[in-house]
């Protein structure tokens, strides 16, 4: 790209919505820059996971397809000319499921067009479900002990086949389109089992940009989509469900590259789910449930409130986070010759999860999602004015463990326990996404730091459950033993700036060594 294409492009995008130094691009209400008709609006969801019921007769209940035909509805009410699905669309990797699925999509989109008759690409790629799903837990072999007639209920006897005849449309490990001028290109997941945190990624995606390097306009963004999310990228490396680094390296060549992956099921609430860096890439969450469990582990010592493999802690009191009948997410991307636009929405409530990211174009030259820069420009949340940090005591069970390898078992037990309740940080625009209690010990001994998963983390900030009052509940025996000391709890944004604090009052000493 030459320096004078460049220069007025750059220019042109902060005249578009405003100086920098404004933050104008953070603050910006979800459709501020829709104004006008962009070149492209295309809806993305991730991990749809229908999944069929055992008794074959419809679907297992919370993975019907009610959510889906909803998403697509809202999709074709704004006029898109393409939907994404980045991989997990059949739960249990069945013939069935997927049929289910295409079903459903020519029922809103007959033909793959719009009530207008204008034609609306599917672009959709395999994910692990897709691939293995049949096998976990033995599902399918439950269903059809016979091995002949098992083979024709699974997607992975012939994926190609099975894929060609559902959508009518070629298969290749790796596919592209070409949409109102726009190039997207889709990476399937073909040839691994799953992983978790570090997948091995998507074969031939390396050697596939290399060969059409020469293909690809530089003056326009392009977009890449797997259901792996690009190694170091987007949640850096904290998040489960990242690739070995493959498809970060074939990208890295393309400043004008705007990825999407999910996988994780992590929160479009997250600002991390958007990352800038060589290219642009973006976690889609999931449209079936979001991942508290296992997704949001950042904090070595997981969260009160947290749970799953990758954060339990049998020595906590308070249950896991999670629910699978909300926190269904996806996004709408508008793309015009100046920026890009991602509206994120939850589709349960219909609501807003927080205002568009605004990606200036060319996304080459300037990076206002890197973290650090996102993160200075973010507003810290606030507990509202005259709140209050209330201590209390009471009895109660940690969750305990069995023995598992050479770890003993933990056993729950009834003992006593901290109640802490505090207002819901919501007095500011800063967005609270998790809240960090320190307990202080009077001699300025080593003090002890606990994480709560904000209620409604998930949701839309005017939802109900983000403005209830939170409780945390801390096992005595895991605090300060033998000194005064007091509570502090701070709300924290996704990108780790902190509020202010409210203070509890000193705390009596645990006697040390007690089983209390």
């Amino acid at each position: 790209m030459n320096a004078n294409i460049s220069r007025r492009w750059f220019i042109g995008g902060l005249a578009s919505f405003g100086a920098f130094g404004g933050n104008g691009i953070f603050r910006a209400h979800a459709g501020t820059f829709a104004q006008g008709k962009p070149n492209l609006t295309f809806g993305v969801v991730s991990d749809v996971h229908v999944r069929l019921a055992a008794s074959r007769e419809g679907f297992d209940k919370g993975h019907d397809t009610s959510t889906f035909i909803h998403t697509l509805e809202w999709f074709r009410a704004q006029g898109v000319d393409a939907v994404m699905i980045v991989g997990d669309i059949a739960d249990k990797g069945l013939v069935d499921e997927l049929q289910y699925v295409a079903d459903a999509w020519f029922k809103v989109f007959p033909n793959d067009k719009a009530p207008d008759g204008r034609h609306v690409q599917r672009l959709f790629v395999y994910g692990n479900h897709d691939y293995e799903g049949f096998g976990y837990g033995g599902y399918a072999k439950k269903l059809w002990p016979d091995e002949t007639e098992r083979a024709k209920h699974v997607l992975r006897t012939d994926q190609k086949a099975n894929w060609e005849k559902i959508f009518n449309e070629p298969f290749a490990p790796i596919m592209n389109w070409e949409v109102k001028g726009y190039t997207f290109v889709g990476g399937q997941w073909t040839a691994d089992k799953c992983h978790g945190k570090m997948e091995t990624g998507i074969a031939g995606v390396e050697e596939y940009f290399a060969a059409h390097r020469n293909l690809l306009d530089p003056k326009k963004p392009f977009f890449y989509f797997q259901h792996p999310h690009p190694k170091d990228t987007c949640y850096a490396n904290w998040a489960w469900g990242h690739d070995d680094g493959r498809a970060t390296r074939a990208l890295s060549a393309f400043p004008n590259a705007i990825a999407f992956s999910g996988h994780s099921h992590t929160t479009l609430t997250h600002d991390q789910s958007i990352w800038q860096g060589a290219f642009t890439s973006l976690g889609t969450s999931s449209l079936r449930y979001t991942g508290g469990a296992y997704a949001l582990v950042r904090h070595p010592m997981g969260y009160e409130n947290g749970g799953g493999t990758a954060a339990f802690d049998p020595y906590k009191i308070m249950p896991g986070y999670g629910s699978t009948r909300d926190g269904r997410q996806g996004m709408l991307v508008r793309v015009y010759d100046s920026h890009v636009s991602f509206t994120r929405r939850e589709f349960v409530y219909d609501q807003s999860l927080g205002d568009d990211w605004v990606l200036p174009l060319p996304a080459a030259e300037s990076k206002p999602f890197a973290f650090a820069e996102h993160a200075k420009r973010s507003i810290a949340p606030e507990f509202p004015a005259g709140a209050e940090l209330l201590v209390s005591r009471a009895r109660g069970k940690n969750r305990g463990a069995a023995a598992k390898g050479k770890a003993p078992a933990v056993p729950a037990e009834e003992k006593v326990v901290f109640v802490l309740d505090f207002p819901a940080a919501t007095a500011s625009k800063g967005r609270v996404f998790d809240y960090e209690i320190v307990a202080a010990p009077k001699d300025g001994g080593k003090k002890v730091k606990k994480f709560l998963m904000a209620d409604g983390y998930n949701m839309s900030i005017d939802n109900p459950r983000a403005r209830r009052p939170q409780t945390c509940r801390i096992a005595a025996d895991q605090l300060p033993q033998g000194v005064e000391f007091c509570f502090a709890v701070r709300p924290v944004n996704s990108l780790g700036k902190p509020g202010r604090p409210i203070v509890g009052p000193w705390q009596p000493a645990i006697p040390k060594n007690q089983n209390v």
